[in-house]
Formats: structure tokens, C-alpha cells, sequence
């Protein structure tokens, strides 16, 4: 008897998005054997955390990374690090901030800030959060000797009507200013992973770990200068401090390790045309059963480079409607439904093939035939 169904519980079929609530992403069985091997025997942790996080720098390109929980473990951490820096004293006296002169992270105040709550979490190390005007002149502006960091959240939803990463970076460096990017979901493409550090300047870049990387859903990583690396390190597990909760064990490290190097190594166009195949046999299913209209887009959701195929249904139909039909189907089937915030008609729905077995195809043109059937 599997797992699952000792407890209960139907697996579905995931034709949405690598969210947390589904579990992330599978992860390919050479992680899952990294795995299995690590916990096979006891190691200092230290000196694993040494070599994955120098192995993570050389494949992301970078002068220093660490393996952490999630980028919500990351954005914390971070936000440590460019308050206090590598000094044990000052990282002992988190979230105590109250003699530190040094303890305001900007961010812009735009118009999806609410929508990407986890700048809040910044919070907990007791710096002070200020939103600013949505201009790369209001931020200059801002700036002043108590200014530990800047904090970005870049994508095409989240950068409406506020500067983008490649306007502020080189400005925000140019005045001497730390720049944390919270790039939590901006990949595929694997260059994005030195992208915003190598390339635009930022001083930290952070990256789920378990979406689509497809490592353990419960790592994140951090790249970036290396005194701030450090820094996080310095404020994670195993050390006593604000990071203390956020443990990455043996057996994620080595399956996030194996998870990143399969990751860098796949050629982005070998994986956007796996998916793309997928899409199109979709398609095809779809217009053969139905009368829907179809459009194969290149970019995901948020700006990422992966096909995504949008579905208009019929109207009076509506995605959340169509969602609850084929999460009901035997077997389940997650299919995407936009927030408001997208802007799109309330009867499209998209499917995304990221995390679709070659033989899910089928199930998933079945669910979504079933309900326009009904």
C-alpha cells in the first residue's frame, strides 16, 4: 500500500504551477537516491554545508551561496545579514534591534506589494519595513545612513508600475546601497540564477529550492557577495540564533545539491521543448473533443521562460468552476486558475506541463473534456 493511500489520501495530477500547496514539484529519482544515500550514515554538518555550498556556488556562478528553507528561510536570513553583517554580537541580539542604528529595509510601495506578502517576513528580525514611492528617484531619495538594504521582488505582475530590476539595481549600486532580489519563482531559464548578481549587481539573489529547481520543497538558496553569505550562515542551524528553525538536513542538502546540478545542466530549449510537446498534444486533444479556444504562450505566468497553454472555456463557464470539477475527477487533476490581480477573463484557465508525466496528458484533456460535458 502506498503512503498516501495508507492515510487517506488521493494524489492528483498537477497541470498548474509548482505551488507549495500542491508540494512543490517531483523530484527526479537521481534526488531522491542522493537522498536515500545520505541518510545512510552521520556527517559534520559543518563540513557538508562547506562543500554543497561551495559546489552551489560554482554551478550558479557565483562568489558564495547557502542551502536554506525555502526562499521565505532565505528572505530572513538575508535580511539579517545586511543588518548585522558577520558579527556574532550584533546577530545574537536579533530581533532586538532597538541600539542599531542600521535597521530599514526599503521596498517599493506598488500596487501588487500586498499581493507578495512575504516581504513581511523580513520583519521578524526586527527591521524596520519601509514602503516607498514606485520611482527609482524616490528610492535614491530614500536612502540614508540608516539603511541596512534595499529588498526587490522581480516578475512581470510584480514590476507593473514600479521600476524593474535592471532600471534600480545599477542605481541603487551606484550610490553604495545593499540590494537583496527575493527571485523565489523567476526560473527556468538557469541563467537567471546569476543573473540579477552577476549581472545587474545585486549584493543577494534568492531561489526556492523545491519548485523549479525540483529539489526538497523544503530547501531555498542564497547567492550572492560573500561576507553576506556568511552572515547567513552564521544566523542559520545549526547555530543558536534567528536562522536556528530553519535546518536543512543531510538528506536535503545532498538532494538539493543533485537536484541543482541536473537543473544547470539541462539546456533551457531541451526542457521548454518537453513541456511544449506535452502542451500541444494537449491542445490537439482539446479541439478534438470541444469547442475551445486555444493559444500556446512561451512565458509563464510571471515572466518565466516555459510554455503555458490558455484555455478559453465557453461562456458561463469559469475557471474556479472548472478547477472544482477536475479536482473531483478520478483521478484529480489541479488545473490553473489566474488571480484577479492577472487581469484575465474569468473563464481561462492555463495548464502548464512542468510537472506532467508524458502519460498525464491524457488525463488532464479528459478531466477538463468531462466538465465542458457537463
Amino acid at each position: 500500500m502506498e503512503f498516501y493511500e495508507k492515510l487517506g489520501i488521493r494524489t492528483l495530477i498537477n497541470a498548474s504551477e509548482t505551488y507549495t500547496n500542491l508540494g512543490g514539484s517531483l523530484m527526479d529519482p537521481r534526488t531522491l537516491k542522493a537522498m536515500e544515500e545520505a541518510g545512510r550514515g552521520f556527517v559534520d554538518i559543518f563540513q557538508l554545508m562547506d562543500a554543497v555550498c561551495e559546489r552551489a556556488a560554482e554551478l550558479t556562478n557565483n562568489e558564495a551561496a547557502f542551502v536554506t528553507t525555502g526562499a521565505a528561510g532565505g528572505l530572513i536570513l538575508s535580511a539579517a545579514a545586511c543588518i548585522c553583517g558577520p558579527d556574532e554580537k550584533k546577530l545574537d541580539q536579533i530581533p532586538h534591534l532597538e541600539q542599531f542604528e542600521k535597521k530599514e529595509i526599503l521596498m517599493f510601495d506598488g500596487k501588487f506589494r500586498e499581493l507578495i506578502p512575504y516581504w513581511k517576513l523580513t520583519g521578524l528580525t526586527g527591521a524596520v519595513i519601509v514602503p516607498v514611492e514606485p520611482s527609482v528617484e524616490a528610492m535614491l531619495e530614500a536612502v540614508n545612513e540608516r539603511t541596512a538594504a534595499v529588498f526587490l521582488f522581480p516578475a512581470t505582475l510584480y514590476e507593473e508600475g514600479i521600476p524593474t530590476c535592471e532600471e534600480v539595481i545599477p542605481a541603487l549600486k551606484a550610490r553604495g546601497v545593499t540590494v537583496v532580489v527575493d527571485a523565489a519563482a523567476q526560473l527556468p531559464p538557469s541563467s537567471y540564477l546569476w543573473y540579477y548578481t552577476k549581472e545587474l549587481g545585486a549584493d543577494l539573489a534568492i531561489y526556492s529550492g523545491g519548485k523549479h529547481i525540483k529539489g526538497p520543497q523544503c530547501t531555498g538558496l542564497v547567492v550572492g557577495r560573500k561576507d553576506l553569505i556568511q552572515a547567513c550562515r552564521m544566523a542559520a542551524s545549526p547555530n543558536p540564533r534567528i536562522g536556528r528553525a530553519f535546518k536543512t538536513g543531510k538528506e536535503e542538502l545532498a538532494g538539493f545539491l543533485t537536484a541543482l546540478e541536473i537543473f544547470v545542466e539541462e539546456e533551457p530549449e531541451e526542457g521548454f521543448k518537453r513541456q511544449e510537446i506535452l502542451l500541444q498534444k494537449l491542445e490537439g486533444l482539446l479541439r478534438q473533443g470541444a469547442d475551445v479556444q486555444t493559444e500556446l504562450r512561451s512565458i509563464g505566468r510571471l515572466g518565466t521562460y516555459q510554455p503555458l497553454l490558455l484555455v478559453t472555456l465557453p461562456k458561463g463557464r469559469t475557471a474556479q468552476e472548472c478547477n472544482q470539477y477536475t479536482r473531483a475527477f478520478d483521478p484529480p487533476v489541479d488545473v490553473g486558475v489566474y488571480g484577479p490581480e492577472f487581469g484575465m477573463p474569468e473563464n481561462v484557465i492555463f495548464l502548464n506541463a512542468y510537472n506532467l508525466k508524458p502519460e498525464e496528458a491524457d488525463i488532464v484533456a479528459q478531466a477538463v473534456l468531462a466538465y465542458l460535458a457537463e
